[in-house]
């Protein structure tokens, strides 16, 4: 059981070499930095006691690390949401 509140889960998607060349990136992307900060957040949510799903890195989506931004679970019931940008669409083919 989890010592973070009722958070059970927590899914998060690893980070593909395309990551640089993420939507509304304002400066350059260093690639092996935003891996290892990646590493050491999925470390924390373990240390709180979620059980972490990983995700697969995807190269055709740099965006794909939010996973936030195209899914919220709660009380069972899941919540697709659609991105904006043309870009992201293929990440929440249903």
């Amino acid at each position: 059981m989890s010592n973070y509140g009722r958070y059970t889960h927590a899914i998060v998607s690893r980070i593909p070499n395309s990551f640089v060349n993420a939507l509304n990136s304002s400066e350059v992307i260093d690639i092996n930095e935003a891996k290892s900060e990646h590493l050491e957040y999925t470390k924390l949510l373990r240390s709180l006691g979620l059980d972490v799903i990983e995700l697969p890195a995807d190269e055709s989506l740099p965006d794909s690390p939010f996973v936030e931004d195209t899914a919220v679970v709660c009380n069972g019931i899941a919540l697709i949401c659609r991105p904006g940008h043309h870009s992201r669409a293929k990440e929440v083919r249903v």
